[in-house]
This record gives C-alpha cells, sequence and structure tokens, in this order.
C-alpha cells in the first residue's frame, strides 16, 4: 500500500486494464488475496514456499518436455524460455517449462493472471487441476466398480501466439480460450472419457463464450493482458478478459451432479499441442524476441464475509504487496427521518480506519470512525442523529485513514437527499 500523492490520485481515476481486481462484491462480501497462490513475481528466484519449477506428475506433450531451466524470474516476470533440447530423445525435443503450485487446496474463489504470451506455436497458459481419485459408488453413467476414478482441470487460458494451421488457430491467438473439463477413468481397463463445457473447440464444445476476443489487431503476444476466472460453485465458473465479463460456463454433470466440489493445484506452463502444427522450428526457439512466455503476476482471492478474517494457508512475508489501488465510494444513500442508511465500497492493501462524515457547507455536523479489513469490500451501514436536523444542503463523504490518521483516499462527497421513501 503506498501513501503517496499518486495513489490517492490513481484511487480516483485508475484503469482496469492497469490495475486488475475482482467483480465487485455483493453487499457485506469482500476478496481478499489468497497468499499460497498469489505472487507479484518482483524477486529473482521462484518462490520455493509457493512454486515448483516442474510439474509433479507430468513430462510434458511430445515433442516438449518441461524442463526447470527454461524456468527464471527476472525484470518483475517470471520467465518461460522456450527452446530445443541439448539432448533430444525418441519422444522429446523442445524444452518447455512448467510451473506449478506447491499448493494443492485452491478452491472457489478469484483466479487471474497478468501475461504476455511467446509468439511460437506452444502455448501459454494458466489452469487448475487435481489428480485422478478412486470414484465412490454409481455415477450417472451407471458405472459402479472397484478401479473407477475421476478428476477436474479448470483451462482459465490457453493462448497460442503462433499461426496455427486450422481454422480455429486464430482463436488461440486474438482471444481467450476457456475450458472446463471432468475426466473419468471408467471399469473398463484404459478406458477415460472426457467431460468438457467452454470456448475452446479444440478441446471442448467451444460454446458459452461471451465476449473473449481482444480489440481488433491485437493478439495474445502483442501486450500483457489479464485472464481470470470466478470459481463459483461446483457447478458454475465466469470467466474475465481485461476485467471483462467473457463468458459463464455451467460445469457439465453428466458424471456426477457436482462435479467442481474438490480442490485443485495451479498450473503456469507452456507445451506443445497434437493439433497445432506446424510446431515451432529451431530457428523460431532460438530466437529470443519471440520465445519467451512473460508472466507479470498471478492473483488469487478467497470471497468472505466483509468483516471476516480469511484463513490463509500461507502467511504473508513482510508488507503487503500492492495490488488494490486505495478507493472508496459511496454506492446508495438512505434517509428516513432522522437515520441516514448507506452502502459503499472499498479497496485497500492493509488493515486500515475509515472516517465517515457529514457535511453541511464547511462544517461537520457528524464524524465516526470504523475498521475496515485488508482487500476490496462492499459494507452498510447507518447514522442516527441525536436530534432532527435540516438535511438541505448536507453531504456524506468517506476517508480511508493511515496509521498516522493521514487521508490515503476520499470519496466524492454524495448529497443526501431528504424525504428517500
Amino acid at each position: 500500500m503506498k501513501f503517496t500523492n499518486k495513489a490517492l490520485l490513481l484511487s480516483l481515476f485508475s484503469s482496469p486494464l492497469t490495475f486488475a481486481k475482482p467483480p465487485e462484491p455483493e453487499l457485506g462480501k469482500r476478496w481478499v488475496i489468497n497468499n499460497a497462490y498469489s505472487d507479484e513475481f518482483n524477486g529473482s528466484t521462484l518462490d520455493k514456499r509457493k512454486w515448483l519449477d516442474k510439474h509433479r506428475t507430468w513430462k510434458g506433450r511430445p515433442p516438449a518436455m518441461f524442463e526447470p531451466t527454461t524456468v527464471s524470474v527476472q525484470n518483475g516476470n517470471m520467465q518461460i524460455k522456450n527452446k530445443m533440447m541439448d539432448k533430444p530423445n525418441k519422444k522429446f525435443s523442445i524444452a518447455g517449462g512448467a510451473v506449478q503450485s506447491i499448493g494443492q487446496t485452491a478452491y472457489h474463489g478469484f483466479y487471474e493472471s497478468r501475461f504476455k504470451a511467446s509468439r511460437i506455436n506452444m502455448s501459454t497458459t494458466f489452469w487448475l487441476s487435481n489428480r485422478n481419485v478412486p470414484y465412490e459408488g454409481k455415477n450417472h453413467l451407471g458405472q459402479d466398480c472397484s478401479n473407477d476414478g475421476w478428476s477436474m482441470e479448470l483451462d482459465i487460458v490457453e493462448a497460442v501466439g503462433g499461426v496455427i494451421d486450422k481454422a480455429f488457430g486464430v482463436n488461440f491467438r486474438q482471444g481467450m480460450q476457456y475450458n472446463t473439463h471432468v475426466w473419468y477413468s471408467g471399469c473398463e481397463k484404459r478406458s477415460r472419457s472426457r467431460f468438457s463445457k467452454g470456448a475452446n473447440v479444440a478441446e471442448g464444445d467451444g460454446t458459452q463464450a461471451f465476449n473473449n476476443k481482444l480489440p481488433k489487431g491485437e493478439e495474445v503476444w502483442t501486450n500483457f493482458n489479464t485472464y481470470a476466472a470466478w470459481w463459483k460453485n461446483e457447478n458454475e465458473v465466469d470467466f474475465y478478459l481485461n476485467d471483462g465479463f467473457a463468458g459463464r460456463i455451467q460445469v457439465d454433470t453428466s458424471l456426477l451432479e457436482k462435479p467442481y466440489s474438490r480442490p485443485m493445484s495451479m498450473q503456469l506452463l507452456t507445451e506443445t499441442y497434437d493439433w497445432g502444427r506446424p510446431l515451432p522450428t529451431p530457428q523460431q526457439l532460438a530466437d529470443d524476441a519471440i520465445n519467451t512466455s512473460y508472466y507479470d503476476w498471478v492473483r488469487s482471492y478467497y470471497y468472505v464475509d466483509v468483516d471476516k478474517e480469511a484463513k490463509q494457508q500461507l502467511e504473508r512475508i513482510g508488507k503487503a504487496d500492492d495490488i488494490f489501488i486505495e478507493s472508496t465510494i459511496v454506492k446508495s444513500t438512505k434517509l428516513v427521518r432522522d437515520t441516514l442508511e448507506f452502502t459503499y465500497l472499498y479497496e485497500t492493501d492493509e488493515d486500515v480506519k475509515a472516517l465517515i462524515e457529514i457535511t453541511k457547507g464547511n462544517k461537520t455536523v457528524f464524524s465516526k470512525q470504523v475498521k475496515l479489513k485488508a482487500g476490496y469490500g462492499h459494507l452498510a451501514d447507518k447514522i442516527t442523529l441525536s436530534k432532527t436536523m435540516d438535511f438541505d444542503n448536507t453531504q456524506l463523504s468517506i476517508h480511508l485513514l493511515s496509521d498516522k490518521g493521514k487521508t490515503i483516499a476520499y470519496s466524492k462527497p454524495v448529497k443526501i437527499k431528504v424525504n428517500v421513501k
């Protein structure tokens, strides 16, 4: 949290494309950063409390193998520099990269990453998944045996900056391709089924896209873009591109009634696809101007009651990252006799105090301070005056205060309307 005049100005005029954040919380709710699955990548190495530089269970899809040597943290980004393998073998000749979360407890909440894809026919991805576990009881397919199992995958985005030789290739280059998968290993030996819904026509049903295209002329390798998903419950996920709503998926229930009911781990990785041809050439993989995926940050949020603490699975070290632009805005007011009811939004990286004032002209006629918990919250409050007053030309305003009592952000004063029923 930066208590500067610049921060105060930005709190009033910030751009959603620059300062990404979750959707406006419902009244009484608050978004709180989830430390275990968030990283600004401002250091010089991966945070070993949070990340592996490999995948636990997967080498990669031939001909690209995940190699830790492709992964670095520098210049404020986590970078994956794809290249030819030093020692290729029969299956693998290209080195991609995988960064996987140590934690495997990512659950319902908001997940977003800002990155710029490479300009080759390898993906730059951001997704969640979990391992196959035994399926208990009879499923919707009517199968019930001792050796069947199931897993989940939430592909928030798969971006490919190269030119794929299929008609749908342009979708991966000029927009946000997302999917939900429910995987089932059936009772018959080596049988595997995938139940998918999403915008990705290569690996899903290609439906439920709403506004998932970048502006005309832009592609996933041109600029940094923010890709996000709100995993709302066991059956529904909303997707966002640069803070704009990009689509909603009702997860396929062919296997079970509430499929998105287990926690997952997070993946940030580059790979080759069976359908993504032509493969990148050795010359392209040696060209540092096009071979690298740049991840600016990844952020994850709990959705909690506005006055409740979020139970962090990984405690923060040091000061809070500068994620929210400290700000507050009055959303509504309602005056009934001598009681003013109002709602307001606020954003802050640290716990703060808010000064709530009623002013008439240049005179303060009422004020009080309340404590606000860090995050992006939506509150309701009310003020009951000890005696009836003339509310003509009276305004309500809210100031966020630093530890020393200085204003770090303030709302636009709102004129109180009299006799609102």
